[in-house]
């Protein structure tokens, strides 16, 4: 098989193409996330990866402590919380 410089830039270009679409954002994504778990603080209203919506109460190394309605506490690992929410909403 006799690759030539089409062949070649073709195959650049697809490399390239992925990149930008599949590589670059999961990439932004995943910094992203990081840095919303290192800001963490107690006090935060968050949403787990399962959906649950609970106040910080105490922060570990790798643990959260939620509390949800009434005065239950769970422990969670930090990488289960899937976001933070906004101060207005519920």
């Amino acid at each position: 098989m006799n690759f030539g410089s089409p062949d070649l830039l073709f195959l650049l270009g697809t490399i390239l193409v992925m990149y930008f679409l599949f590589f670059l954002p999961q990439r932004r994504k995943q910094q992203a996330l990081t840095k919303m778990l290192a800001a963490l603080k107690k006090g935060d209203r968050v949403v787990t990866t399962a959906g649950m919506h609970g106040e910080i109460v105490a922060i570990g190394d790798k643990t959260v402590t939620l509390k949800f309605h009434g005065d239950a506490r769970v422990d969670f690992d930090k990488n289960a919380v899937a976001q933070v929410l906004d101060g207005n909403a519920s």
